[in-house]
């Protein structure tokens, strides 16, 4: 995934606690800090400059964020001593949009730093987008040893845009799904300094977000088990673990150096308690960490369903014949590519090979694309409502969903993951779009019983048209807005970014190789692909654009 460019993108939110910063008598209003006129992102900052004046110091004091090293040991130089046993960088990060400006605050020695916003990192290093914002940090200041110094402001940093990208690390923490078959991320970001492995372990061990909970997904270390340290070295990570990891199978020691090896990302872990290794060797399978397709676009016409080989289509044998017959106008290809999911006139069907018959599986009026799971369960909805959604057998048995999604929102488009752990939502509500995925809850033979608490991505205001995954971190949509039709990409737990326009589109499916593998179909039935910034034509023409599981 071009996780430069979404980071690119990345605009900023607000810290919810403010406090104030001093100025001494007759102070004015203060300088901006003018994004565009910062010097060379700090590495290593410069301290307090002698005889500086209150503003001043805050302006040196927020360069100064960009070097968290030592635990921010140079931007605590511009606090009071008392002050800085207390300031808490790690409470958040706010970043900021636009220039900030610096005023006089209400109170004697305080000044205001006004900042827009639309996104911040929480404590435990998860990204929110919640829109645009203006926030008032006040920090006070008093003398010490004859030097203007804070005595008091918020927790947490202040980034800009920009120096956000560089400060921060993203790092996805890896847990699994029920059957172990894949691992699923939960992405978080951290200051980028040496405490970064250690960071990033506990909050594995503290477990996944919220919405990622209830057996969605599953940790394979014992409950209580805490961290001592972490490091890596040449590749190799080591991580201590309190005595409770001994409690842990073999099979546990293994898929507890799988999920700290993709956390980490690194191919070699040993793992210690107490400084003896109890790491273990690989006992089966290893956990797919981001599933990938048959790289050839799927598409259909009046006469032909398959991939694309670039001198025609190839069919699928024992599918093929049954989606063209049945009339499709979507579909969806399990990740064996032995069934097909497909909705036609009579509603959703199932192509299997060996079966000429598609099976009826769903008759319900107004459905929208089906989606298939790993475990062969068909995801079917009627656009009217978002209560209407329900999942089926392959051979038409219908298992109830409970579900948190809004019943008075129309579904546009629904895809399961291809993990099969979560579920992508593309809505219409009488508040607007609204973009959602959810955590899929599955009983003991792995049939989805309940979604999980949605978790709401930024979408834009324009008229939504379809949704898809396009890898294991990442969806896109495609929107009406106007006379243009926005391609925009959303990381979960990350920045969202627009990924150009598509004049005419009907359909957007994923591949592999991330946002470059993102076809569109425009309703004239000419396919495109991303090149750059821009869309341009695969030579394909279709009906259909299948999604690829």
């Amino acid at each position: 995934m071009r996780r430069a460019l979404i980071l690119g993108f990345v605009v900023c939110l607000a810290l919810t606690g403010c406090v104030g910063i001093p100025t001494s008598g007759g102070v004015e209003t203060g300088p901006v800090i003018d994004e565009q006129l910062d010097p060379d992102f700090v590495i290593d900052p410069s301290g307090p400059r002698a005889g500086s004046a209150p503003e001043d110091i805050l302006t040196d004091f927020m360069l100064a964020l960009r070097g968290p090293q030592g635990n921010y040991e140079i931007a605590r130089e511009f606090l009071t001593k008392d002050f800085a046993t207390k300031w808490s960088p790690d409470a958040s990060a706010t970043i900021r949009t636009g220039i900030p400006a610096t005023t006089p605050g209400e109170a004697p020695n305080t000044l205001d730093y006004t900042i827009t916003t639309r996104a911040y990192v929480d404590a435990d290093g998860r990204y929110f987008e919640p829109g645009p914002a203006t926030q008032v940090l006040t920090y006070s200041f008093v003398q010490e040893n004859g030097e203007w110094r804070i005595s008091g402001g918020p927790d947490g940093i202040v980034l800009s845009q920009s120096s956000f990208s560089v400060v921060f690390t993203e790092r996805a923490l890896y847990f699994f799904d029920p059957t172990y078959t894949y691992l699923i991320p939960d992405v978080r970001w951290f200051a980028s300094r040496a405490t970064l492995p250690g960071w990033a372990v506990r909050e594995l061990l503290d477990g996944p977000a919220q919405w990622l909970q209830q057996g969605v997904v599953l940790s394979a270390f014992p409950i209580s088990t805490t961290l001592d340290t972490a490091s890596i070295d040449s590749g190799v990570a080591t991580v201590e673990l309190s005595k409770e990891a001994l409690a842990a199978s073999a099979t546990d020691r293994d898929r507890m150096r799988q999920q700290l090896a993709a956390t980490l990302d690194v191919a070699n872990v040993v793992m210690t308690v107490s400084g003896i290794d109890i790491s273990a060797p690989a006992t089966g399978p290893q956990a797919t960490k981001d599933p990938s397709v048959e790289p050839a676009t799927l598409v259909g016409t009046d006469t032909e369903f398959g991939f694309d080989t670039g001198a025609g289509v190839a069919p699928l044998e024992g599918l093929s014949a049954t989606v063209i017959a049945g009339g499709a106008t979507a579909a969806t290809l399990s990740n064996d590519e032995q069934y097909v999911a497909f909705l036609g006139p009579d509603g959703v069907s199932v192509a299997q090979r060996g079966n000429d018959l598609g099976d009826p599986v769903d008759a319900r009026p107004g459905l929208v694309a089906p989606s298939i799971d790993p475990f062969r369960f068909v995801w079917s909805a009627q656009a009217e409502s978002a209560a209407t959604i329900s999942t089926f057998e392959i051979d038409g048995t219908e298992h109830a969903l409970t579900s948190s999604a809004p019943a008075d929102s129309a579904v546009v488009s629904l895809d399961v993951s291809r993990d099969g752990a979560r579920l992508l939502l593309y809505l219409s509500t009488p508040l607007g779009p609204r973009l959602a995925v959810a955590g899929i809850i599955r009983d003991q033979k792995n049939v989805p019983t309940a979604l999980g608490q949605l978790e709401y991505l930024p979408v834009a205001s324009n008229a939504p048209i379809d949704a898809t995954w396009v890898d294991a971190r990442t969806v896109a949509t495609v929107s009406r807005g106007g006379e243009v039709a926005p391609v925009t990409l959303y990381e979960i737990g990350g920045p969202s970014a627009t990924f150009g326009q598509v004049p005419d589109a009907s359909t957007i499916v994923g591949g592999n190789g991330g946002a470059d593998g993102l076809r569109v179909l425009r309703t004239s039935g000419e396919v495109l692909r991303p090149q750059g910034s821009s869309w341009v034509t695969t030579g394909l023409s279709a009906r259909v654009l299948a999604t690829k599981q």
